[in-house]
């Protein structure tokens, strides 16, 4: 009995930390409904692997065999510390959390920026596979690669433009003159720009890579746009409801899941004992020469074969789009931690919380900063001839 009463006593002291606690009188409280479902537990699971890539670019900053080996290996302790901080995270105050979320709105700006330029690259690398491939082609009468470049060129700018028609209509209304200057310069840049990649100002320009810049800039206006808030909603239809909020979370998952995997592919690309090339060249030889046998009885020591590498830039992307995650899982939201009557944020957020002027700005800069860098991929050779060689011959005559 006695223990009994000791055990129950230090549940209560235990319980009573917490505001839920009246809720579960004949049980142990880890965590409130504001702590562990809503938007504030995507925070902490965006937090949490924020702390580790952060972790990991501090140990890998140097071009060093630790960093190497921090990179590759340690899995093991690596999943043990991804535990104890999410673990951890439960006991930290939902005030500091949005002081985090807040950080976490604008530093996401580093992450669009990358996926900028992987979009573009990744335009420009599309459209030479596939004119590699039309030029692999042995029959005179091969058309496909061709007719699939034309293809998807047009997919693209069709959805931008059906976009385009959506945005006047449902942002344009009367009296909404700063989302139609917005929209118009949309559709006027990108189409500026997509006249200039088929002219002799820019040989090296393409359909596609213009559709693809074209389809992402108009996705940023139209993500933009329906972060604005409005108080009386007839700027921006999507202020009091959530009928954007799914599409533009599917677009925005889409774009950076197809962004990480290019640049996981990348950098496995670069570094061929990722994926076991030089091991395996190394075995091949030994076969050859018959010194097989001898290799694989010697012990191999680790340390002696692993290369000094410093991957700090990789791990430090990773903690931008760590942030990223975390803000577009939440459709960019502004739910304060505690209600005007200090009573913690429930999981039922009102849709306001979803609109802002911080996530507005980060969005449309994002769109201004692509068109930016398309423009000056495009115009950077012919304006810059004359003082370096991009490789790139102009025929204006």
């Amino acid at each position: 009995m006695e223990m009994a009463m000791s055990g129950s006593h230090v549940q209560d002291i235990w319980n009573d930390r917490f505001w839920c606690a009246d809720k579960y009188p004949h049980g142990w409280v880890i965590c409130c409904a504001d702590v562990c479902g809503g938007v504030f537990s995507v925070y902490r699971f965006s937090f949490t692997l924020t702390l580790f890539f952060a972790l990991l670019a501090l140990c890998s900053a140097g071009t060093t065999k630790f960093g190497a080996r921090a990179h590759r290996g340690f899995w093991f302790l690596k999943a043990f510390l991804l535990v104890a901080l999410l673990v951890s995270t439960l006991f930290i105050s939902n005030n500091v959390l949005a002081q985090y979320r807040e950080a976490a709105r604008y530093l996401s700006f580093l992450f669009l920026l990358m996926q900028i330029l992987l979009l573009i690259d990744f335009g420009y690398s599309w459209n030479e596979k596939w004119l590699e491939l039309d030029e692999k082609c042995e029959s005179e009468s091969c058309w496909g690669w061709r007719a699939a470049i034309l293809g998807c060129s047009g997919l693209l700018f069709l959805v931008s433009i059906i976009t385009w028609v959506v945005l006047f209509n449902q942002f344009g209304q009367d009296g909404c003159d700063a989302n139609k200057a917005l929209i118009s310069i949309t559709l006027i840049v990108t189409v500026a720009l997509t006249v200039v990649s088929c002219t002799k100002i820019a040989p090296h320009g393409t359909l596609l890579t213009s559709a693809v810049v074209t389809s992402y800039a108009t996705y940023l206006c139209f993500s933009a746009l329906s972060s604005h808030p409005d108080d009386d909603a007839k700027c921006n239809p999507y202020a009091d409801r959530k009928g954007g909020a799914v599409s533009d979370m599917v677009v925005g998952l889409l774009v950076a899941s197809i962004s990480m995997a290019g640049t996981a592919w990348s950098v496995t690309g670069s570094k061929a004992t990722l994926i076991g090339k030089e091991a395996s060249n190394e075995l091949t030889a030994n076969l050859e020469d018959g010194t097989a046998k001898e290799s694989s009885s010697a012990p191999a020591d680790d340390d002696d074969e692993l290369v000094p590498e410093s991957w700090w830039y990789y791990h430090l992307m990773m903690v931008a789009c760590s942030m990223y995650m975390g803000m577009l899982l939440t459709d960019w939201s502004s739910q304060p931690a505690y209600t005007k009557d200090n009573v913690p944020a429930m999981i039922e957020s009102d849709d306001e919380y979803n609109v802002s002027y911080g996530s507005f700005w980060v969005k449309i800069v994002s769109q201004w900063v692509c068109l930016l860098m398309y423009a000056w991929t495009l115009l950077a050779p012919y304006m810059l001839r004359d003082y370096r060689d991009f490789g790139i011959e102009f025929d204006l005559d």
